[in-house]
């Protein structure tokens, strides 16, 4: 039989790892994704554009510590195209790595007052801005943040809204 102290060591250890926020979180990244590829946006997939699997590492940095965030942005495009076929395979390395680097530059960013409001849209830029410039090229960026400025603007309607609850119930 377990001691009290063993229980409440290991009942701080899950507290600290957050391991049911980060299940959570990993399945809205499977699921949000799933849903919109559901919404018919003409010319270029709909992923491209409404930029969906950037909202549950978003609503995980604002709300639980940056591993959650971290560990959604490793495994979600890997998931989402073994789950569903989307993105397409030859993509899920480079969003991959824009997801990581959106939630290292949000979790930078959200602590600071006025800017948490825009942690996503900055993060979002800068982290296909610094991807696209890595795997492809210069002129490659503005294409990429043209198709997706409808998914930018909705993550940072997203951003504010969720910034001025969270400041509300504080």
């Amino acid at each position: 039989m377990p001691s009290t102290t063993s229980i409440a060591i290991e009942n701080s250890l899950l507290s600290k790892l957050q391991i049911k926020a980060s299940v959570c979180v990993l399945t809205f990244s499977i699921l949000i994704p799933f849903l919109i590829h559901f919404v018919p946006v003409s010319g270029n997939p709909a992923g491209a554009v409404l930029l969906p699997i950037f909202i549950a590492p978003l609503i995980a940095i604002i709300f639980f510590r940056f591993h959650v965030g971290l560990i959604a942005a490793l495994l979600s495009p890997l998931l989402n195209y073994l789950l569903t076929g989307n993105p397409v395979l030859g993509t899920v390395g480079i969003i991959t790595s824009e997801l990581c680097l959106f939630v290292i530059i949000a979790s930078l960013l959200k602590n600071i007052k006025f800017v948490k409001y825009f942690v996503a849209p900055v993060g979002v830029i800068l982290s296909i801005f610094f991807t696209q410039l890595f795997f492809s090229s210069v002129s490659h960026i503005a294409v990429v943040l043209t198709i997706g400025l409808p998914g930018i603007i909705i993550i940072s309607l997203l951003n504010i809204l969720i910034s001025s609850l969270v400041k509300k119930s504080n």
